[in-house]
């Protein structure tokens, strides 16, 4: 913790741990914790995973940060610079053969890593033998190139170089049923190791290009509300007219728009509706894990909570599993309250079929998730309902209190308790749980997914929420909208993402880095130095030139969708790799398109990233004739 202000050294005191934690004198610690030796690496990781919780949990939920450590105190440079070299051997490499601890320590303390070693690691060990050679190879060209300079390149030719990766190219039509073509080509190509390149039918456009548009495509494809997918809700429905890459504006709400992103929508798990569903999230498991595996970026706005299932957890929480530290689950939010209380609110008689009915309830079966979202994550993906079910379980905590008070007697405890009322939003004004008329179903938030409502439990249609089980329907409800109503979803997900390799491989990484290695860059930003820095003008255009300073004022000036219009129609991908424009390769290229007007329009090259542009007479006719070029589909202008 050097440099982090919470210890004080020097040469003739003893440290001191202030800030209000109170005194550290190592002269007062046990013997066995002043010898030198004794204590093991997994004792010392131990220790680091336990400092970190103590970081992570004094940032989110104490006023005082006085225990925050900054993530970078955390990384071990040297254990970094190892794993580094591990990867850099071929043999090792290309065998598997990495140490146990390579593996061990990357997903059990993943934050003594930087974010690019663990992608280092990752894009070398999670894709088989084959990719892990072809990586290598790239490198040492990369490594190479870097030396060699300008002069051309010579290949030695005793050299021996296993091969290249094959590559499989389909053609699929552009149109309504893009989707369905999709899923065909997945369905035969996800388990080969081979990379996939996609053409569309009746157009030249060929490679990289025509296949980041595909894949860009396909994810607007699976925003479609009528695909019953996603969350959505009809009294939010966006009110705009949308335009994605197949150039045709949509109907409003066509597509869903949530400002939290996409998370499944709980269904009744023995519907007709869950087998189409179903289908699809396949699909989606096999869409994105081929996009990590052949390095595709997708524009697809999934939710924090979703990204945090593709990883298995928090990185935080994965750390507490492990270590056996407990946190408030849903369930828990309220204190329990002894069997003697309970005849207090209800009769003998309830108590009694109470007590029966959860008798003869099955042992619960639990998906692979089940205990990796929690309120927190309902309050994300659906606000106003987890908000309610929050002033329901304040309730319940009020009447605990009551409960659990001894000084009140049997009939000041009926009567605080019959007072309790929930607090509407106008002030001053409350309503009594009974008033609401709730019964134990979930009605779902539109209509587009064909049913009105489903029972939490047998009979809910018949059982009315009050003030005796308002517990169990916040936890029934929590339950379905984030576990059981989801439940198929999201195990055919993982069963689609296996297929191309395995969805643990993401538990080195939290929800944040999964949607950046996915999606990279979604709101694509940039300044004039940064164009200038990371473009090349050449072939007619230099720095100076004047039709390169235009281009440069033009993209400075353009708004979030002129951007990523842009950049679909110049690389092929509407959102820049991590890091901007500064990792994205082949850099932008722009050259003088050669007897042209300004009637001309530019065009491009996606796979090499080369934009050829007229050198027009003004600013603003080079924006207009730009932006059109960005509108028209397909690879006409190639």
């Amino acid at each position: 913790l050097k440099g982090n202000g919470r210890f004080q050294t020097s040469k003739d005191s003893v440290r001191t741990w202030d800030q209000g934690f109170g005194g550290f004198n190592p002269c007062n610690l046990p013997s066995v914790l002043m010898e030198p030796t004794g204590c093991t690496v997994e004792e010392v990781l131990q220790v680091l995973r336990l400092v970190y919780v103590l970081s992570k949990e004094t940032s989110h939920n104490w006023e005082d940060s006085t225990f925050e450590v900054p993530a970078d105190e955390f990384i071990s440079k040297k254990i970094t610079t190892k794993l580094v070299q591990q990867l850099q051997d071929p043999l090792v490499l290309s065998s598997g053969a990495q140490p146990d601890w390579c593996e061990y320590l990357t997903y059990s303390c993943p934050m003594i890593f930087p974010f690019e070693t663990r992608k280092l690691y990752f894009t070398c060990t999670a894709f088989g033998a084959s990719r892990s050679i072809v990586w290598l190879q790239n490198q040492r060209d990369i490594s190479l190139e870097r030396n060699r300079g300008p002069s051309p390149r010579r290949d030695d030719p005793h050299e021996y170089r296993i091969g290249r990766l094959k590559h499989e190219r389909v053609k699929v039509p552009r149109g309504d049923h893009l989707l369905d073509w999709a899923m065909q080509v997945l369905k035969v190509h996800a388990a080969r190791k081979s990379i996939l390149e996609v053409e569309f039918t009746d157009e030249e456009g060929t490679g990289l290009g025509p296949t980041l548009e595909f894949f860009t495509l396909v994810a607007a494809e699976l925003q479609r509300r009528d695909l019953k997918l996603w969350l959505c809700n009809d009294d939010l429905k966006d009110s705009s007219t949308t335009k994605v890459e197949s150039g045709r504006a949509k109907p409003p709400g066509y597509y869903i728009s949530n400002t939290y992103g996409l998370f499944p929508a709980p269904l009744p798990q023995d519907s007709d509706i869950i087998e189409i569903v179903v289908c699809y999230f396949h699909f989606l498991g096999m869409f994105l894990a081929k996009a990590l595996q052949d390095n595709r970026l997708v524009d697809l706005p999934l939710s924090r909570p979703f990204l945090k299932l593709m990883c298995h957890g928090e990185v935080l929480s994965k750390i507490k599993d492990r270590e056996a530290i407990s946190s408030p689950s849903v369930a828990a939010m309220v204190s329990s309250f002894t069997e003697d209380d309970l005849y207090v609110v209800l009769s003998e008689e309830q108590h009694k079929k109470t007590k029966k009915y959860k008798k003869s309830l099955p042992e619960p079966s639990y998906a692979w998730f089940h205990d990796i979202l929690g309120f927190e994550d309902f309050l994300e993906v659906n606000e106003f309902q987890a908000k309610f079910l929050s002033q329901l379980q304040e309730l319940a905590s009020k009447k605990h209190l009551i409960l659990a008070d001894r000084s009140l007697s049997k009939e000041d405890r009926i009567n605080q308790l019959k007072n309790l009322s929930i607090p509407m939003q106008n002030p001053g004004m409350a309503v009594k749980i009974e008033d609401l008329t709730l019964t134990f179903q979930y009605f779902p938030p539109s209509k587009v997914y064909g049913f009105t409502a489903i029972d939490l439990k047998p009979g809910g249609e018949n059982l009315e929420v009050s003030l005796d089980n308002v517990e169990e329907y916040v936890e029934l409800m929590t339950d379905f909208c984030l576990h059981t109503g989801i439940r198929k979803q999201m195990e055919a997900f993982k069963a689609g993402f296996n297929i191309v390799f395995p969805m643990e491989k993401l538990g080195a990484f939290c929800p944040e880095e999964v949607r950046l290695m996915l999606c990279g860059d979604q709101n694509p930003s940039w300044t004039k130095e940064d164009i200038l820095a990371f473009t090349e003008p050449k072939l007619g255009f230099t720095r100076e030139s004047c039709g390169f300073q235009n281009f440069v004022n033009v993209l400075v000036k353009m708004d979030g969708k002129e951007r990523k219009s842009f950049l679909q129609f110049a690389t092929g991908c509407s959102s820049l790799p991590p890091g901007g424009l500064a990792n994205l390769h082949p850099r932008l290229t722009i050259v003088r398109k050669v007897d042209a007007t300004d009637g001309s329009y530019p065009s491009v090259n996606t796979c090499a990233h080369y934009l050829k542009l007229p050198d027009y007479s003004s600013e603003e006719i080079m924006k207009e004739r730009l932006l059109a070029a960005t509108r028209e589909k397909g690879f006409h202008l190639n």
